[in-house]
């Protein structure tokens, strides 16, 4: 399988995922019972991380591989909404994430849903652009 194919596939496949999280599972947290928050948010960060941690760094290296070998608008594009996704990470939703550790809050849950909006718009237009940039090719 090509590289172009591997990249597509992993950013369509973080798509769907973040999708779910985006639509169900995020908003899901404001029904989670007070008792059962850090249980259950313990749980979904633990198993989700297992899921998208090898995807996003696949689809790093898979873009630093495009970016060196096929410089072009596809790359280039897509590599700034790769930046903007793991930027959104790691400086919006893993504090949230970290701050929501400890207790239930209804305005970081909130917040959470809100700015998750960044990565699941930024994945879907780069899932878009690749198709559409690697099938004119």
């Amino acid at each position: 399988m090509s590289v172009i194919l591997l990249n597509a596939f992993a950013s369509i496949f973080m798509t769907g995922i973040i999708c779910v999280i985006q639509l169900v599972h995020y908003p899901s947290f404001h029904f989670v019972a007070e008792r059962q928050w850090q249980e259950s948010h313990s749980h979904h960060v633990s198993y989700i991380s297992w899921i998208v941690a090898p995807m996003m760094v696949l689809e790093l290296g898979l873009r630093g591989w495009l970016i060196y070998s096929q410089f072009n608008w596809v790359t280039i594009s897509t590599t700034i909404l790769l930046i903007v996704i793991w930027g959104s990470t790691f400086a919006i939703q893993v504090p949230i994430h970290n701050k929501l550790e400890t207790s239930k809050s209804e305005e970081l849950i909130h917040r959470l849903v809100r700015t998750n909006w960044i990565r699941t718009v930024a994945w879907t237009l780069s899932s878009v652009l690749l198709l559409i940039g690697y099938t004119l090719n």
